[in-house]
């Protein structure tokens, strides 16, 4: 059986957003239309923004439609910086997983958020970034992996924590000082499949 693979990877790091409403989004879609396509797509971006409302939203979407044994992951990592004193910090978190007009089709999303607010500037180091990187090449790695939706949930459970990690990790080395109190950490996974 031949098989196609489509693969794209997002990576932004520490991007500065003007000051304004809203915060930097992320969306990574994976839906796949043609017979027995896999459409794998993950991206990690770590997003520092300045503004005085951060929604930012991160989504992870994977719609396979009107084909036979088509299978869509998508999987997004966003870790968004607050940077100086926000009012408002409610980001928004999402994985949607649907098979539409379908068979023998697999859909799978996984999203995971972590937003934090800092005293001040602040952007990853190099080698936080660097970590962030070889987080972003197992992601990539796992979501090709022949592997049951239940076992790439746990993986990237994993690597979402770890993920978290090197960014809070690297912001306190370098006197950044996050706050989780005022941060939203959330994720959502959700696997579909149809027979």
């Amino acid at each position: 059986m031949r098989r196609l693979i489509a693969f794209m990877v997002t990576f932004t790091v520490c991007l500065a957003a003007p000051a304004t409403a809203g915060g930097p989004d992320h969306v990574v879609n994976a839906s796949p239309t043609a017979e027995g396509q896999q459409m794998h797509r993950s991206g990690v971006q770590v997003v520092s923004t300045g503004a005085d409302t951060v929604d930012s939203t991160n989504l992870a979407r994977a719609v396979p439609h009107d084909c036979t044994g088509c299978e869509g992951i998508a999987v997004a990592f966003q870790a968004v910086i607050a940077t100086g004193s926000p009012h408002d910090v409610s980001p928004t978190n999402a994985a949607v997983a649907v098979n539409s007009n379908c068979t023998s089709c697999t859909a799978f999303a996984f999203a995971y958020q972590y937003a934090v607010t800092t005293d001040g500037p602040a952007t990853l180091s190099e080698a936080g970034r660097d970590k962030v990187r070889a987080i972003r090449d197992e992601v990539d790695q796992t979501i090709d992996a022949d592997q049951t939706p239940a076992e790439l949930d746990a993986k990237l459970k994993s690597l979402a924590a770890d993920f978290k990690a090197a960014v809070r990790d690297d912001l306190e080395s370098h006197g950044k000082g996050p706050h989780d109190g005022r941060a939203d950490t959330t994720e959502d996974a959700a696997p579909t499949s149809s027979g």
